[in-house]
């Protein structure tokens, strides 16, 4: 292998090829990159068998070539070379990178190319093409309330399904729940969806926030495949996914149809005072208290740690009425939601409650809907 490239481009292709790869791996084949060039320039991979991230810079091959490198190691160095043009090749039996116009060289070990897993060639049977933005906004609207538990591995990834008018990403952990939709024509997905992981979510929003196309968004669901695939200016870079075996739960029934006490506040003072008052929560169940009344809502906590009430104006209707909540959930619920205020549509102390934004998204084409199970009080009747 003998390639110029610019080190910004490289470092930018290893970069993002890195954060697929596994840290824990006990192979370790997949604590490494995979660097190939060719006439169309130099493709850097990596991948956790789970995640695999694929990028493909511009670069000036004289000989096609192959080599496996520590990911960490050629990440860390690559960044810290000075810009400009990168000499790439063999010395011997390990990679060695030249720079600054020959003022020096790095020399990284190399494993077998061939043992490195193959990226699965992925046989589409549903496109569709979203933009970058929107993908960005949807995923972080929904993919916060997916679960951390092993037990339960569907529950850890998004389900995304759409229809003839429109797509839909929801997310829960049995606890909560975020549904984020755009209208569209996305009849070529499958109406019962697929769950991509949210890691891999994850690393498609951070890449969308940098996007220069659309996302091409290809499911092979025969083969539990999903490929997202963008342009960066002039790099291409594809993530593909194993998609999460279901059944997803039928989160439609378990949102209420009639919960009829509506507290409206302010989105900003509300997250303010639950930050605050959390400081005194337990470190365990994170549990803050509600006092709502009609004119006020007051937030407190009381625990070994100490304790904190912070009162903010709220418009409600409906008996007054105590309800506990875990903070770390009801924060991260308020900052994905973009609105100036918010709904909180109850029933009783112990029943979910619907959470939603007040007034139109700042898309029109957009929605947001989220629910939130309380946590029974210590002093709670029954």
């Amino acid at each position: 292998m003998e390639l110029v490239i610019q080190q910004g481009d490289l470092a930018f292709a290893v970069g993002k090829a890195f954060a697929a790869v596994s840290s824990k791996s006990p192979m370790p084949l997949l604590s490494c990159v995979l660097l190939e060039a060719d006439k169309n320039g130099l493709r850097v991979t990596g991948t956790d068998l789970e995640i695999t991230t694929a990028v493909t810079v511009p670069g000036a091959t004289k000989t096609p070539g192959r080599a496996a490198v520590s990911a960490r190691h050629l990440n860390e160095v690559v960044r810290k070379m000075p810009r400009g043009p990168l000499q790439v090749g063999f010395s011997g039996e390990q990679l060695e990178i030249k720079y600054g116009e020959g003022r020096g060289w790095s020399r990284f070990p190399i494993q077998d190319p061939s043992d490195f897993p193959r990226v699965p060639e992925l046989k589409a049977e549903t496109k569709i093409t979203l933009e970058a933005p929107a993908l960005s906004r949807l995923v972080a609207r929904s993919a916060y309330a997916a679960s951390t538990d092993a037990t339960r591995p569907q529950l850890s990834g998004v389900l995304v399904h759409g229809s003839a008018d429109r797509l839909q990403l929801v997310a829960t952990d049995g606890h909560r729940l975020a549904r984020a939709g755009r209208k569209g024509s996305f009849a070529g997905m499958a109406k019962d969806g697929v769950i991509v992981p949210s890691r891999a979510l994850g690393a498609v929003s951070r890449i969308a926030d940098e996007a220069t196309s659309p996302i091409e968004i290809e499911i092979a669901g025969s083969r539990n495949q999903a490929s997202f695939t963008t342009r960066v200016g002039e790099y291409r870079v594809q993530v593909l996914a194993r998609l999460l075996q279901g059944p997803y739960p039928n989160y439609e029934q378990v949102i209420p149809k009639n919960n009829p006490r509506e507290l409206t506040v302010n989105r900003q003072d509300l997250l303010e005072a639950v930050d605050i008052v959390a400081s005194h929560a337990d470190n365990v169940t994170r549990q803050v208290r509600f006092a709502v009344n009609p004119d006020k809502l007051g937030v407190s906590s009381a625990t070994e740690l100490g304790a904190g009430e912070h009162e903010i104006n709220a418009a409600y209707e409906g008996e007054a009425m105590d309800i506990g909540y875990n903070a770390n959930y009801l924060i991260e619920m308020l900052k994905s939601i973009p609105t100036e205020s918010v709904r909180f549509r109850l029933n009783t102390a112990l029943a979910a409650g619907v959470v939603e934004p007040v007034g139109s998204l700042p898309e029109a084409d957009e929605d947001l809907l989220c629910l939130i199970m309380p946590l029974r009080l210590p002093d709670a009747a029954g």
